[in-house]
Formats: C-alpha cells, structure tokens, sequence
C-alpha cells in the first residue's frame, strides 16, 4: 500500500517547465496591479503574491518592466483570444461574425473597470519602456488586423466597397476604444447594449458608403 501511494504521489507531481513559471509571475503581477494600481509594479509585492523569492523574478525577467511586459501580454492576448473564439463560434457568415465580434467586444470579458485598471498603469509605462513599446504596437497589430479581415468579408460577400480598409480598421478600432474607456470612466455614460447598437450603425454607414 505504501509503494502504491509513494508511486500515485510521484505519478500528481509534475516538474514546473521555465514557460510555467513565467506565466504563474506574470499572472500575479497582473493581480497585483490589479489590487494597487502602479503601486502594484513592485518586485516585492509581486513576489509575494506569487509566493516566491524575489530572486526568481530576477532569474526569469532580469528586470520588472519585462515582468510587467509579459503580463501586459498575457492580458491582451487573453482579451483577444475570447473575442476569437465568439467570432469562431458564430454562424458562418462575415454579417455573424463580425456581429459576435462587436457583441463580445461589450460583453462582461472587456466590460471591466479592473481592465481599465491594468491598462492605465500599461499606458503610464508604455513612453518610458521600449520592452512595453514594442508589446503594445503589437497587440494593436493583431486587433486591427482581426477588424480589417472581418471588414473586408462583409464588404466582398454583400459586394459593397470600402476605400482603404486598413484605415476603416483603424476607425472601427477607435470607435470601440472610444466607447471602452468612456464606459470604464462612467459606466452611467451608456449601457453596453447601446455600445452595440452604434457600432452596429457604424457598420450599416460603412455599407451605405458614408465613410468612403
């Protein structure tokens, strides 16, 4: 019985691989910004939130702005990839997709003031460190790609033209970012429905050509 609990006990343990534990630094990073804010950015707090030696972040990161850019990743990447995975589930027109799309892009994932919370600290760092620079232009990237290739399905299926759709991407990208912050400063400003429905006229505009 011994020998057969000994080896059960062998067969739960699984050695962390180095990509583990950057991932388990950088999710508490984020809980630490999170709970303090700027505050929050500190090697002490974020080791011991994570429960580990400050040493550790040292030997992972080498210094705190590449753990707050990893964290930063993580956050953004998570946000986009739920937005993904709706507009993969969605019914397989660009009408449907792009409508699941703006739907999850107000729905409780986005709509959050602790997002807010992490973003206004990653915006504070991005002037001053080349590391959270480059992390954020390349979610910027992947999100306005995301919007042109659905801007583009919709325009070639219903066969109307849109002038450069990288610049409509970019426009749609800011409307969304425009609505996001305004609600997360005043969540009185506007229900998220409401967000939906003036993207959704956003979108019927595009059709009708009031942006070209």
């Amino acid at each position: 019985m011994a020998k057969s609990e000994a080896m059960k006990s062998r067969a739960r343990f699984r050695r962390e691989t180095p990509e583990d534990r950057r991932r388990q630094l950088g999710e508490a990073a984020l809980r630490c910004i999170v709970k303090h804010g700027n505050a929050g950015v500190s090697v002490r707090q974020i080791a011991a939130e994570a429960g580990v030696t400050q040493g550790l972040i040292t030997h992972h990161f080498g210094e705190i702005n590449e753990l707050v850019a990893y964290a930063f990743d993580i956050m953004s990447d998570g946000l986009l990839q739920a937005i993904l995975k709706a507009v993969a589930e969605a019914a397989p027109t660009p009408q449907a997709r792009l409508e699941a799309f703006i739907d999850t892009s107000f729905s409780p994932i986005l709509f959050d003031r602790d997002v807010l919370g992490v973003w206004v600290v990653f915006w504070g760092l991005i002037l001053h460190s080349p590391r959270m620079s480059t992390s954020q232009q390349g979610e910027y990237s992947d999100y306005v790609n995301t919007v042109e290739s659905l801007i583009r399905d919709l325009a070639a299926e219903e066969k109307f033209s849109v002038g450069d759709v990288r610049l409509t991407a970019i426009a749609f990208t800011a409307l969304l970012d425009g609505l996001w912050l305004a609600w997360c400063l005043n969540p009185a400003a506007f229900k998220p429905e409401e967000g939906v429905q003036l993207c959704r006229n956003w979108v019927e505009g595009l059709r009708r050509g009031a942006y070209a």
